[in-house]
């Protein structure tokens, strides 16, 4: 009786994992905006200067 409600288990567990489509997920590539025209990520911009705070 245990391997029968094994079995019947690991179909049902793969028939959920086959019922997923990841089809429309890849289909849609997604550019970075970050990125430059050659790839290359640009570099951060500068920290803002330290600002005086004179007691």
């Amino acid at each position: 009786m245990k391997k029968i409600a094994y079995i019947l288990s690991l179909i049902i567990i793969s028939s959920v994992m086959m019922s997923c489509d990841p089809e429309p997920i890849a289909d849609e590539p997604k550019t970075q905006a970050c990125c430059g025209e050659s790839g290359e990520i640009p570099p951060p911009p500068p920290p803002p200067p330290p600002t005086k705070s004179g007691d």
